[in-house]
């Protein structure tokens, strides 16, 4: 027996279905298979939030397209993610994030997906993500599904057949092994820069001392580093949630997105998802702390030019 989903979700797949139809107008040219992806969000009522195809805007996939639609008083509304494609879990550019962990990010709770990725560099890997941020998952009605793999034949049909044959295919830029996913040695330039900065990495030293000369021993340095950096006057939350230039994003919304941490968050909040971001980025000090900083910042990157 099949899962049957309310008849508000079967229409925005049916949307999303058409808007992938769409995508046909935007696709790039040469001679790689893209898929063909719409995506839809709804509230928690079922209401239409957002709707987008693939590249609309030129160059994104249709779930970032879709969300950048979404005005900032309406990112909380965000329940439910309608995608005729799994979510990426990486992307060409190492300086973007991922439709997954974006996805987790704008806080939804679900996601409806119409089809795996059959390609090696995600089956699977953009589902996990969600899974291991707690966001439900599941997939379209069986007949809807069937339409996908309609309108995407030639994309499904190339990379099943070439996961059944044993051929291993060429590595892609930007991929991350899947147990890095989440490991800020692999976070966009701008993050590693700021962690491997001189100034940084002073105010961490500092941090550590006391930490040391107060004998703490009933709590980890990455959880009081964490409840220091979100306290209220903090340096680092000053330079890390200051907005980027020319209205980008800031440094703590980079690091909250490539970690997928549950969002969306605000410089205002005081809740453990804030201090889990800097917790994060304390555990990753902690570790690398009796590096010399020069050769892990040649080191890092080396690897983000690489990439």
């Amino acid at each position: 027996m099949y899962v049957e989903l309310p008849r508000r979700l079967v229409e925005a797949c049916e949307l999303a279905i058409s808007l992938a139809q769409e995508s046909k107008d935007y696709l790039e040219r040469g001679e790689a298979l893209h898929p063909l992806v719409g995506a839809v969000i709804l509230d928690e009522d079922g209401n239409l939030l957002s709707q987008a195809a693939r590249r609309e805007d030129g160059r994104n996939h249709a779930e970032v397209v879709a969300i950048n639609r979404i005005g900032a008083s309406d990112i909380p509304r965000v329940h439910t993610v309608v995608t005729t494609l799994e979510p990426c879990c990486y992307r060409k550019d190492p300086q973007e994030i991922c439709c997954s962990k974006r996805i987790v990010r704008t806080g939804a709770k679900q996601v409806v997906i119409g089809t795996l990725d059959p390609a090696a560099s995600v089956r699977g890997r953009g589902a996990q993500i969600l899974q291991v941020r707690n966001v439900y998952f599941v997939m379209f009605p069986k007949n809807l599904q069937d339409q996908i793999a309609r309108i995407n034949d030639s994309y499904i049909r190339f990379y099943s057949e070439l996961y059944t044959s044993g051929r291993r295919p060429r590595p892609k830029p930007g991929i991350v092994k899947d147990d890095m996913e989440f490991n800020l040695d692999y976070a966009p330039a701008r993050v590693v820069r700021y962690l491997t900065s001189k100034r940084f990495w002073e105010q961490m030293k500092q941090i550590h001392m006391e930490f040391r000369t107060h004998g703490i021993t009933d709590v980890r340095f990455d959880i009081f580093f964490a409840i220091k950096a979100a306290s209220p006057g903090s340096e680092i939350a000053t330079v890390m949630e200051a907005e980027g230039r020319r209205g980008g994003p800031s440094l703590f919304e980079l690091v909250a997105s490539y970690l997928a941490i549950p969002g969306p968050l605000t410089r205002d909040e005081k809740g453990t998802d804030r201090q889990l971001v800097y917790q994060h980025i304390g555990e990753w000090w902690y570790r690398h702390r009796h590096k010399e900083r020069h050769e892990l910042t040649n080191k890092l990157c080396k690897r983000q030019v690489r990439n």
